[in-house]
């Protein structure tokens, strides 16, 4: 009568919730990337850069970054490079 009452609490027990490995896995599947938020490039005078304003021609094919987090690349004209969407 023990055995079958101590196997009947196993049983009952493996079934009333989630395993370790279960909890574990689940809890790998669920990890949130956070993505790198840049400080925006300044411009001479201080400000933020805006798409479209004239770069430095130090920087023509550098990377930059307005206030809210976007990318600019310094192209174009050589003489007279604007940041522009890569």
């Amino acid at each position: 009568m023990k055995t079958a009452v101590a196997a009947i609490a196993l049983t009952v027990a493996g079934l009333g919730g989630p395993s370790l490995a279960t909890v574990d896995a689940t809890a790998a599947t669920h990890v949130h990337v956070q993505h790198e938020r840049h400080a925006c490039t300044h411009t001479s005078s201080g400000s933020c850069i805006r798409g479209g304003q004239f770069c430095p021609q130090s920087s023509y094919g550098k990377s930059g970054w307005d206030a809210q987090g976007r990318r600019y690349v310094c192209k174009g004209d050589r003489t007279h490079p604007h940041w522009m969407v890569p």
